[in-house]
């Protein structure tokens, strides 16, 4: 029982580039940089580069298309962690993982008389090592690993009616790109924090990239409070992602039901006064097919199912600290929890808590200090089913992250970060702890 970040418990895929309610920080996999700056400035060649929006200079046209409803993005992003105490002479305990992920976003209103229609699709290319696989923690260190593939990861068309009130999107989406989002995913590099819980496999929760077909419909009378729900087909095993294709046997063949009630609070302060958006969001992920049921009695010495699982959560963030009006300098906070019933669940509950400070130095006002925990609780029916079995019982696994994100060019960001295991994995025999540092690279094409 060294490691727990499999599929069966983590789903270990950072978010698609979904629309987020507040503006607090955005998640590493969004399709842009979104914290840099607008000005391409200077006369001098080494002054553009430094300054403009991409690593390749597109001169109006790029621009021009956004204008007209048409947005490209292009990027690179790589995790290169690695277990600093291990001996050098062992090589594969650091590695990289890397992606390339392409997105077009069409706003069809900019063009004709389609109202509110937009359309989005993105696809990746990702290969590397598993660093949580290596160490054998639940959290994985990593929020961008999960499988080696070049493939289509999501493609839907969206709706939005009555002036922004209800939204209808529809096509092949993930789960967990729409439901029990991290919002400050871009501040952390750890997968709970990063992208969303690292148990929503529990309940079989589709991420991108293996995306299959999905709806929702979200709703939102005020400002202030919104209400969403959709179901999910299960994760896609097709080969590109350009058909679909479930799992061959197994249990992964049933779809999710997800609703989600959120409150936005400052949603619309103005620049003359400190603003301090945040958001908070209680959800529920319902999956009726077949789990493994750590409760019912072993037949010949084998594991029995029952039906249904779900997982419940609440996440919260909120700005807390302002400097300056009209500047989002200051600290934001993150707190997340999410469970289910642990007869079905190896790892039925989860705790996430961050901080991060935004702009922590004045000549460095797009750079980001951030602070996380992830506590994944062992279930007591599991530890039972392991009694029985004669293995040794797990602990609790807590982990901790220190990260600085330093925006070094609009295209361009370095995230240096350390992160401690205490009994990882679960482990508890007096020597399971573990040391991950490295950093993370991303260029905005």
């Amino acid at each position: 029982m060294a490691s727990f970040s499999g599929p069966a418990l983590a789903a270990s895929d950072d978010q698609a580039d979904a629309a987020k309610p507040i503006v607090m920080a955005q998640n590493s996999d969004a399709s842009a940089p979104a914290r840099a700056a607008d000005t391409q400035g200077g006369s001098s060649w080494s002054t553009s580069f430094l300054t403009q929006k991409y690593l390749l200079n597109w001169g109006p046209g790029r621009d021009n298309l956004e204008k007209n409803g048409v947005k490209f993005d292009a990027f690179y992003i790589m995790d290169a962690l690695g277990d600093p105490v291990h001996p050098k002479a062992a090589k594969s305990k650091f590695d990289t993982w890397s992606r390339v992920r392409a997105t077009v976003d069409i706003d069809f209103s900019k063009f004709t008389s389609l109202d509110g229609l937009t359309y989005h699709a993105t696809g990746l290319w990702q290969t590397g090592q598993d660093m949580g696989g290596k160490i054998g923690s639940i959290a994985n260190p990593s929020g961008l690993v999960s499988i080696h593939t070049t493939r289509l990861d999501s493609m839907w068309l969206q709706q939005a009616m009555f002036d922004g009130v209800l939204t209808v999107t529809a096509g092949q989406m993930a789960s967990q790109d729409f439901f029990g989002l991290q919002e400050m995913g871009n501040n952390f590099v750890m997968e709970p924090l990063d992208y969303a819980f690292g148990n929503l496999g529990n309940v079989r929760a589709s991420a991108d990239p293996l995306t299959g077909p999905g709806a929702r419909i979200k709703v939102a009378p005020t400002d202030n409070i919104f209400i969403a729900g959709g179901y999910f087909m299960p994760r896609n095993y097709d080969d590109d992602g350009f058909g679909y294709k479930k799992q061959s046997g197994g249990l992964d063949r049933t779809g999710t039901w997800n609703v989600e009630v959120g409150y936005n609070t400052d949603p619309k302060a103005p620049a003359t006064r400190k603003s301090y958006p945040g958001i908070v969001k209680v959800g529920l992920i319902y999956n009726s097919g077949k789990f493994v049921d750590y409760q019912k009695p072993l037949v010949s010495g084998a594991l029995q199912t029952s039906s249904a699982n779900y997982t419940a959560y609440l996440l919260a963030n909120q700005a807390v600290f302002r400097l300056a009006p009209g500047s989002n300098r200051g600290i934001d906070l993150t707190f997340g929890v999410n469970s289910g019933p642990d007869k079905k669940s190896q790892v039925p509950t989860e705790f996430t808590f961050g901080a991060s400070y935004n702009g922590p130095a004045a000549s460095r006002p797009l750079d980001i200090l951030s602070v996380g925990l992830v506590y994944s609780m062992i279930g007591d029916k599991y530890n039972d089913y392991l009694k029985r079995t004669n293995v040794a019982t797990l602990s609790d696994e807590k982990a901790f992250e220190i990260n600085y994100l330093a925006q070094l060019t609009p295209w361009l960001y370095v995230q240096p970060v350390a992160q401690y295991y205490f009994n990882v994995g679960g482990l508890n025999n007096g020597s399971d702890d573990a040391l991950v540092a490295g950093f993370r690279f991303k260029v905005a094409f």
